[in-house]
């Protein structure tokens, strides 16, 4: 296939294991693959202070998981699918989506990190193809403002700047946590 095909999602997964660092910063959008900058060092940092706290709240309500990097196949015909920082699955077997390249199964809450100037620019798209999906909760994490979009549809969005907190509202009861420590840099040793 020339670059300017265009791919199904079963396509574009075997396109990526032939690019550079297996496509790992490669999405589908209606078809295309695009090549997304890599994400620097305060996008990991972020990804790891919010699975810490994730992962606490999920394992104390006893209630879902979380995946990270997961390929969500949010469009069809073309394809589109998207590979954000984390999502949130409350229902059907517990880590069923752990294992998978791409998954059809829409997850009740998503995080998107806008970490790069490319990907700032494709938020407003993804937040759109999550919307139309129908995901309950979806957070973008901004570090330049260090604030947090929260999305709930039918809802719509609120601005939660460095001093407030995100939280779960009715999709994640009791979650909880501070935007300030998304940012925070990580105890070492």
């Amino acid at each position: 296939m020339t670059e300017s095909s265009i791919y199904t999602a079963e396509q574009f997964l075997e396109a990526r294991l032939e690019m550079p660092e297996a496509g790992r910063w490669t999405e589908l959008n209606q078809g295309e693959m695009i090549s997304l900058d890599p994400p620097d060092v305060e996008h990991g940092t972020i990804v790891l202070n919010l699975s810490k706290v994730l992962s606490l709240y999920l394992h104390q309500v006893d209630e879902g998981y979380a995946c990270f990097d997961l390929g969500l196949l949010v469009k069809q015909n073309p394809d589109t699918v998207l590979f954000p920082p984390a999502c949130i699955f409350k229902s059907g077997d517990r880590f069923e989506e752990t294992d998978k390249a791409i998954s059809e199964r829409k997850p009740t809450a998503i995080v998107e990190i806008a970490s790069t100037n490319q990907r700032r620019q494709l938020m407003s798209d993804h937040v759109s193809d999550y919307v139309n999906w129908g995901v309950d909760l979806i957070w973008v994490i901004d570090p330049p403002t260090q604030e947090v979009l929260e999305y709930l549809p039918g809802s719509g969005s609120q601005v939660i700047d460095v001093n407030g907190k995100i939280t779960g509202g009715i999709v994640l009861p009791e979650f909880s946590m501070p935007v300030k420590d998304l940012f925070a840099e990580p105890v070492w040793w």
